[in-house]
């Protein structure tokens, strides 16, 4: 083939390649440069000889650091970087660095690919993968939230479900003990009626007004229970003298003292207060009733009342049995009954009513015990002075 021939035939497959060829001496000056290369950088044929090669690349060191090292191990593989076309947009590139030694000069040599539609490619799929975790992160945010739901409805049910157990232990005890006795003292009515022992029926009338009453005193506390866990509260509140008000409790409560028990009341409640007197009642009664059941013969009760700038303090202490330190964290749940009172009547919800009333008004409850060593109740209730 003659040597025009071979020239016009390199030519063509030197610009047949698929990438961009680029040749330059030490000073960068291009010396021969393909087709292709033309078109990735937006240049004319041959536009580019003796061109300085810096000017199609952001970075201006590059083709300086292979000059100065081409033997760095960098430059053993495939670089990627970004290229600038004649029109100043950016293009993404990747390049092969060599090294040509020719009649005793040395040239330098970079193979350029336009690599704009992979980029593109793998920003879409990297957009994907986000837009595809975030998608997870949120369906697992989700499902975390229905697992909750799931085991707060699961811990509900099993709450319900033991309510409904010990409701169903305490109806069968609390009510059936009472009712039976009434009907035994029916029984002995009828019988004395025949006899006219009048002293007896009376006796046993008594037994029957006494057991009804508290029959209707332990519906009425099921129905508060119902009213505070549907916050069907609706305070009445009236002007209170708290001397007055706790004696007439206390008063109320002496039938119901064991032998010797005695209360001292100390108070230092001069002011009055405004407070739905019901609930008031119910709160220091049910605490008061407790230190008397749970205390033993020639016990002392102490109660004691008295204010600071925001609350109305009150404070019930006895020498009873305690409660145990492990049941300190029950003692204000629905029906539970501490170890060591389960042989004196009870059904449990005393102290949850009280705790359910001082929530609502935003007070402090609270109790100092040790078993056989007394128990301490302290209450706090946000001071009214004024009411409309």
């Amino acid at each position: 083939m003659p040597l025009k021939e071979e020239t016009a035939f390199y030519k063509v497959c030197f610009n047949s390649m698929l990438v961009g060829i680029l040749v330059c001496n030490k000073k960068k000056e291009i010396i021969l440069s393909n087709n292709p290369l033309s078109q990735i950088f937006g240049y004319p044929s041959n536009d580019l000889h003796y061109k300085n090669a810096d000017l199609l690349f952001d970075n201006k060191n590059l083709l300086n650091e292979f000059i100065q090292n081409p033997s760095d191990n960098k430059y053993k593989t495939v670089i990627e970087c970004f290229g600038l076309k004649k029109d100043g947009g950016k293009i993404p590139l990747e390049l092969s660095f060599g090294r040509i030694e020719y009649v005793g000069e040395n040239y330098y040599k970079a193979l350029i690919t336009d690599i704009s539609e992979r980029k593109a490619k793998e920003e879409k799929i990297t957009t994907k993968n986000f837009q595809l975790e975030k998608e997870v992160e949120l369906r697992n945010i989700e499902l975390e939230n229905v697992i909750k739901k799931l085991k707060n409805s699961l811990n509900k049910e099993i709450e319900l479900n033991n309510l409904k157990t010990s409701f169903i232990s305490l109806a069968s005890h609390e009510f059936k003990t009472p009712l039976s006795a009434i009907l035994t003292s029916a029984e002995l009515i009828v019988k004395y009626a025949h006899l006219a022992k009048t002293e007896k029926i009376n006796e046993h009338l008594y037994k029957v007004k006494k057991l009804i009453n508290y029959l209707n005193e332990m519906v009425d506390s099921i129905l508060t229970l119902e009213n505070i866990e549907c916050g069907k509260i609706i305070p009445l509140y009236i002007k209170i003298n708290l001397d007055e008000f706790i004696s007439r409790i206390i008063k109320s409560s002496k039938p119901l003292l064991l032998k010797n028990q005695k209360i001292i009341f100390t108070s230092n409640c001069e002011e009055y207060i405004y407070q739905d007197a019901k609930i008031l009642e119910i709160i220091i009664s049910n605490i008061l009733f407790n230190a008397i059941k749970y205390s033993k013969e020639n016990g002392i009760i102490k109660i004691s009342c008295s204010f600071n700038k925001s609350y109305l303090i009150l404070q019930i202490e006895d020498d009873g049995i305690g409660i145990p330190k492990k049941d300190h964290d029950f003692i204000f749940k629905r029906f539970f009954r501490a170890k060591n009172a389960s042989y004196f009547p009870g059904t449990g919800i005393g102290l949850n009513i009280v705790k359910g009333y001082v929530d609502y008004f935003k007070g402090i409850i609270s109790f100092k015990s040790e078993e056989n060593k007394g128990a301490i109740f302290n209450v706090q209730l946000p001071k009214i002075k004024n009411y409309e």
